[in-house]
């Protein structure tokens, strides 16, 4: 799964920006236009991001959507959200120290 992905939109065309590992960046679109990159730190790999947004912004792209650290959410999804009542309960009224 993906550290964080971009989708930014024009008109009919699309980019997608995606991190999907350690210090590598893919980028495809518009249309068939792919690239890879891999950098030599976080802070060079940032810079890209926070350059490529701009460009990107000022040429008439529009950030349609943002997902950073999906595993996070995807962990989150399969954790209930409240005890399993089956389970066995702590007693009650019992501290540890």
């Amino acid at each position: 799964m993906p550290l964080s992905s971009w989708l930014f939109i024009r008109e009919r065309e699309s980019i997608w920006i995606e991190r999907p590992y350690g210090l590598s960046v893919i980028v495809a679109g518009p249309g068939p236009e792919r690239a890879h990159f891999v950098f030599p730190d976080e802070a060079a790999l940032q810079a890209y991001q926070v350059a490529t947004a701009e460009r990107l912004t000022e040429a008439g792209w529009f950030l349609w959507g943002f997902d950073q650290e999906r595993r996070q959410r995807e962990r989150a999804a399969t954790t209930p959200p409240f005890p399993d009542r089956r389970a066995a309960s702590p007693r009650i009224g019992h501290v540890q120290s």
